[in-house]
């Protein structure tokens, strides 16, 4: 699958442990995804699924993570 967008409706920002770039909407602010700043082979990414159809998501299997607190995987 390819998205493909305009970049001047995004922004990029990090912040944490500043390994990450988080890229939001410049008019809602929704994240759209993340990626590694350094990109190297088989690095993680991720897509804000709630951004597509929700079929689409409803075919994925999803992974969660609490990330907030003990950063386990929860199920």
């Amino acid at each position: 699958m390819i998205i493909q967008g305009h970049p001047e409706n995004t922004e990029a920002y990090v912040w944490g442990d500043r390994t990450l770039r988080n890229v939001r909407c410049k008019t809602c602010g929704i994240v759209t995804h993340w990626e590694p700043l350094e990109p190297v082979p088989g690095a993680r990414h991720g897509v804000n699924l709630r951004n597509f159809e929700p079929a689409l998501s409803e075919s994925v299997d999803v992974k969660r993570f609490d990330g907030a607190d003990t950063w386990k995987f929860l199920d």
